[in-house]
């Protein structure tokens, strides 16, 4: 892991599984693919890729199992929290621009990778 200050990983997985399962209980999971995270945790996602991308797949990869975790009352279902992340990355973020769908979808499928 980089030298991110203490915590700040930790918060951006946390705002980014969430975001998540607020956007699956508001809008329907069926309609979750289409949903644009906020702004702001999708902005950090990408600092901390830009950074260090180890770091970001890391963020990444426990907020999608955080977001599934079945022992919530809430669970979302990981391939629309996929899809859904997927799909917010590639939408633009001040600073770090709009990702392509080739580059959004190669950071979700390395985040899925050994998946828990």
């Amino acid at each position: 892991m980089s030298d991110f200050p203490s915590g700040v990983t930790g918060t951006i997985r946390h705002a980014l599984a969430l975001n998540l399962r607020h956007y699956a209980q508001q809008f329907g999971v069926d309609n979750l693919s289409g949903a644009d995270l906020y702004v702001d945790v999708i902005t950090a996602l990408k600092w901390v890729h830009s950074v260090d991308p180890q770091t970001a797949v890391y963020v990444a990869r426990h907020a999608l199992q955080e977001a599934v975790d079945e022992g919530d009352r809430h669970p979302v279902p990981l391939a629309d929290a996929a899809l859904c992340l997927r799909h917010s990355l590639t939408q633009t973020s001040e600073s770090y621009g709009k990702w392509s769908h080739d580059q959004a979808e190669a950071f979700v499928t390395t985040a899925l990778m050994d998946f828990d």
